[in-house]
């Protein structure tokens, strides 16, 4: 095995060397996380929705093994667990088999808001529509 030090090479390749390895670290530096962003404290848009349709007393009902309800949660992406759900599924997790059938609840996903049944997957938009949420600018 060769053992080098850097005393060993010229000036010129010293140099040559710290500014590749400057580079090195300005290129690494590059990949991390940033600050200043505009998401940067910034609560996202499906956090705020899913928080508010909670505050004003929305769910959506649903049952674990419908393709249509993961769907629905998707669009809630990070915050899904943000947003007021109610299972189903007398097999699922914290099921409330009894609260759906009270509520009517025939298909699913159905969204209850303001009292009324909205049954189907509806998009994030529609939800804050009928749920009359704005998020703040």
């Amino acid at each position: 095995m060769v053992s080098l030090r850097f005393s060993q090479f010229r000036p010129a390749q010293q140099l040559a060397g710290l500014g590749a390895i400057a580079l090195g670290v300005m290129l690494l530096a590059g990949c991390g996380a940033q600050s200043g962003g505009a998401a940067d404290g910034a609560i996202a848009y499906e956090a705020q929705l899913a928080e508010h349709l909670t505050a004003t007393g929305g769910v959506m009902y649903g049952a674990h093994w419908c393709p249509h309800c993961a769907d629905q949660k998707a669009m809630f992406s990070d915050s899904v667990d943000l947003m007021p759900y109610v299972e189903c599924a007398a097999d699922g997790e914290n099921a409330q088999p009894e609260l759906c059938q009270q509520r009517g609840i025939e298909g699913y996903p159905t969204w209850e808001i303001d009292g009324q049944l909205y049954p189907g997957v509806r998009s994030l938009d529609e939800l804050a529509n009928l749920s009359g949420f704005s998020p703040p600018e």
